[in-house]
């Protein structure tokens, strides 16, 4: 008959793809620190360069290969890193190395007199004191008001001056009553002398007292006299009038100046007290400013006084991350030069088989089906010549 159908194509096997895949990215390395190379764990637990026998269990191992170079530096490291690490011991612990155990590890000695820095709390003692001092305290309080003693005058004060008469008119009459009366005085004596003699002539003449000639003697007397006395109150009243206005005028002058010199003694009151404004207004200045200075002084000292402490806490917390810096150095010590090796690009390994195994999988579909489809040619013609048979 014909030929029989194809076997599907077999399954990849796992192992041998993690195997190939691992030699295909193990790439040897050689650089001027070292080189890379590749093998597996021999039964010693050493390191055998090379591919593992095969259907061996060996794990694969990869092992850096130093230059003599690398190899002195890295003990030069490491000897500088140990005597740096030891030193480093000493600044916390205060022990001293001096010697070492016949098994290598270190013999300690211990410093009585050693405090360790990194377990003491920084303290602020023997620092300065931050100054919170108000600038004010103690000061004078600042002046708003100016104050003098001179006071300022009242009004004029005329109640001391010359008082002007209120009545002219009988000021007057007081004036002429007076002058009447002071001449008065001075005639008198001399009517009564004049009348004296009158009465002496007219007895010495034989004339009776009760006659008509000695009564026309003294009236005539009288007469005269009342005319005089009529002459002397017209003077006293023209007298008068000139005294009063006299009088007036003088009073006037001196209460004048009596108010000048009122006046000139406010006006001198005036210019003392505006003087004593001044003085006060310049003192109050003088005063403020004074105490601006003061205050201007007391925070300039207050800042000076924190500076200096913040400089003085700088300080010491630079003496106390000395400490810590200089460990952190001896603590870091000298690094070797590591070798530096590339990564290579991995190799698709899996990919590769992935691919040869679709591309036989495809083969295989395809021969299954063309030997489907000659066997449907085959069934075609068979069933073609039996109807044919029939037909006949």
């Amino acid at each position: 008959m014909g030929k029989s159908a194809p076997s599907p194509p077999p399954a990849p096997d796992p192992n041998a793809l993690i195997s190939a895949q691992a030699d295909a990215n193990r790439i040897t390395q050689f650089t001027p620190y070292g080189n890379l190379l590749f093998g597996y764990v021999g039964d010693q637990g050493q390191f055998v360069q090379g591919q593992a026998p095969e259907d061996s269990d060996f794990q694969s191992a990869a092992f850096t290969q130093e230059t003599p170079f690398q190899t002195q530096m890295r003990a030069a490291t490491e000897g500088t890193g140990l005597g740096l690490g030891n030193l480093a011991f000493e600044r916390v612990t205060g022990q001293t190395v001096v010697g070492q155990n016949p098994d290598g590890s270190p013999i300690f000695a211990d410093d009585p007199d050693f405090q360790n820095p990194f377990r003491t709390s920084p303290t602020l003692s023997g620092i300065t004191a931050a100054q919170e001092t108000d600038p004010t305290a103690g000061l004078q309080a600042f002046q708003q008001n100016i104050s003098s003693d001179a006071a300022l005058p009242s009004a004029l004060d005329t109640s001391g001056l010359t008082a002007l008469t209120s009545d002219p008119e009988g000021f007057r009459t007081n004036i002429e009553q007076t002058l009447f009366n002071r001449q008065l005085g001075l005639l008198q004596p001399e009517f009564t002398r004049q009348r004296n003699t009158l009465e002496q002539n007219l007895a010495d003449r034989g004339i009776p007292i009760t006659s008509e000639a000695y009564d026309d003697s003294i009236n005539r007397l009288e007469t005269q006299q009342n005319e005089q006395l009529q002459r002397l109150a017209q003077q006293a009243t023209l007298a008068a009038g000139q005294e009063s206005d006299r009088l007036v005028n003088q009073a006037r002058n001196i209460r004048a100046q009596q108010f000048g010199e009122q006046a000139a003694t406010g006006e001198f009151g005036l210019a003392r007290q505006g003087q004593a404004f001044s003085q006060a207004a310049a003192n109050t200045q003088l005063a403020n400013a004074a105490r601006q200075q003061q205050v201007a002084d007391q925070l300039l000292s207050n800042q000076i006084a924190n500076q200096s402490r913040q400089r003085q806490i700088a300080e010491r917390q630079a003496l106390r991350g000395q400490g810590f810096n200089e460990l952190a150095a001896l603590l870091g010590g000298p690094q070797v030069q590591q070798a530096s090796f590339f990564a290579p690009g991995s190799v698709d390994v899996l990919g590769a088989f992935g691919a040869q195994q679709a591309a036989q999988q495809n083969a295989y579909n395809q021969a299954m089906a063309n030997r489907s489809a000659n066997l449907g040619g085959l069934f075609g013609l068979a069933g073609n010549l039996g109807a044919a048979y029939l037909l006949r």
